[in-house]
């Protein structure tokens, strides 16, 4: 994931996606943000909005580009916002010398997908002290001056790390992920996941570490070679797919082991079938959407966020037991049982993963308050 990802959320009504926009800020782990200046927005009644992203490894950054672009042809955001995507080089030097660019070009603000949580600082402090509008979306800004809007990803893995200490029973061993270097969304999966797991589970050991970078090759390779030296592996994490962790298994051999990964939807179907025992964090793509409205708001003068708080791309935990799984802590996220079905030309309801649309798809793939099709958001009229 990237989902970042990261790196993925569901708003379970409309009601709460409006209470996430307008001011349900939460802290995501460690984050903390000094008092940082800020200066007035004059309203006006068009503004530009850039996306800045430097990643394109995995199905969920392309799916959060697209969204963003049709979620600015609906309201409020039509004939009032002029959405432009910029793609840069995978490394930190181009996404800078990028954003200077779009720094000079002076838009209302600045969506940023970044590299990881310090790196972009030079420019983001730049951009504020130019007036601009700046949210990091996906991992928490450390420059004072930025929003951040993110999912919570450490609780979410910390449940899932529960359950995978109960679904083993307490006994065994797994493989964790440490996802992709750079991003702090990466180190805060791990960490959840391995403090749930031991909370749980204390005695389970790790008997590998391996880095997937969010990507279904990597993933599959790490896994293989693991399996060599710990044929009696139990349990599998992995912060992007599932599928790699089925194939890996299948090449050497290995009975399936419960998993863990995010939502995209093929992932879910994959854990649908018969005798996989799955749990998956939604990573979805909508966090774009919460971050456009927000910058609406703030350059409307509606809202003034604090931006020492996370605000949150909510989620759902998908599980393939959930009758049997009972989490000490669940901090708010809810858990459901995987469901299947065709969605059509339609928004699924809660919970649903769609059979009909690519697996590749990031569920769930928009907020209920913006009507898009899942044929629309994968390019089909």
């Amino acid at each position: 994931m990237t989902h970042s990802r990261f790196r993925i959320a569901l708003v379970a009504t409309t009601a709460l996606a409006v209470a996430v926009v307008v001011g349900g800020a939460h802290s995501v782990g460690a984050t903390t943000h000094g008092s940082a200046h800020s200066r007035a927005h004059a309203k006006k009644s068009h503004y530009t909005f850039v996306v800045s992203n430097n990643f394109l490894g995995n199905d969920y950054r392309p799916q959060l580009l697209k969204l963003a672009q049709l979620t600015a042809n609906l309201p409020p955001f039509k004939g009032r916002v002029t959405l432009k995507v910029v793609e840069s080089q995978p490394t930190t030097a181009a996404q800078l010398a990028d954003l200077n660019n779009i720094i000079r070009e002076k838009p209302d603000a600045i969506l940023l997908e970044p590299p990881d949580p310090s790196a972009t600082n030079p420019a983001i402090k730049r951009a504020c002290q130019a007036g601009i509008v700046v949210i990091d979306v996906d991992q928490a800004a450390t420059e004072p001056c930025a929003w951040t809007v993110a999912e919570d990803f450490y609780h979410a893995q910390y449940i899932i790390g529960e359950w995978m200490g109960q679904t083993l029973h307490g006994k065994g061993s797994v493989f964790v992920d440490q996802g992709l270097a750079g991003p702090n969304i990466a180190k805060l999966i791990e960490q959840g996941f391995t403090d749930g797991l031991k909370a749980t589970a204390p005695n389970i050991k790790i008997a590998g570490k391996y880095q997937g970078s969010f990507s279904q090759a990597p993933s599959q390779q790490a896994i293989t070679s693991l399996l060599v030296g710990n044929p009696n592996v139990n349990g599998i994490h992995n912060q992007g797919y599932c599928t790699p962790v089925f194939n890996a298994e299948a090449a050497a051999h290995h009975k399936a082991v419960p998993a863990t990964c995010f939502a995209y939807n093929g992932e879910v179907q994959a854990c649908a079938k018969a005798g996989h025992q799955c749990a998956i964090e939604t990573g979805a793509p909508t966090g774009i959407q919460i971050a456009m409205k927000t910058a609406l708001d703030i350059l409307d003068g509606k809202i003034n966020p604090p931006k020492n708080k996370v605000i949150p791309n909510p989620q759902l935990i998908y599980v393939t037991n959930k009758a049997r799984f009972h989490p000490k802590k669940t901090f708010g996220i809810p858990v459901v049982q995987i469901k299947v079905a065709k969605c059509g030309d339609s928004v699924p309801p809660r919970g649903t993963v769609c059979s009909d649309l690519p697996p590749g798809m990031a569920m769930p793939f928009t907020l209920p308050q913006y009507k898009i099709s899942g044929h629309q958001a994968v390019g089909i009229k």
